[in-house]
């Protein structure tokens, strides 16, 4: 991802503090409460934006957010449903039989099945 200017990460950022990184040095303490009170705090290092501190909160809001918008959460329910054909008691026999199988015993299954669909 390219370096955001400090103008642009307040953009994304909405409501916030900012501060140096030699401020953030000497006073942790007032960084965490801003960061508390604003939810995040934008530090600069010769003002360019370096990092930011997150309340945990925010973080917390960002982690959900983040989980519930995740576009592998669909993919993987479809994986762990296709997969969970290999955990039944009779798997393994259907698992050597399908091993066993000439290749055009396997395309005929297949178009069987994709006629079905």
């Amino acid at each position: 991802m390219p370096r955001l200017t400090v103008e642009q990460l307040a953009k994304l950022a909405g409501k916030h503090s900012k501060r140096s990184a030699s401020e953030v040095k000497g006073r942790w303490r007032d960084i965490v409460e801003e960061a508390n009170a604003y939810g995040e705090v934008i530090v600069t290092n010769h003002n360019r934006p370096e990092v930011v501190v997150v309340s945990i909160d925010q973080y917390a809001k960002l982690k959900a957010e983040a989980s519930a918008n995740d576009p592998l959460t669909k993919l993987r329910a479809e994986f762990d449903r296709e997969l969970a054909v290999l955990r039944t008691a009779d798997s393994s026999r259907k698992l050597r039989k399908i091993f066993a199988s000439t290749p055009e015993a396997i395309a005929t299954a297949a178009n069987s099945s994709r006629r079905k669909r």
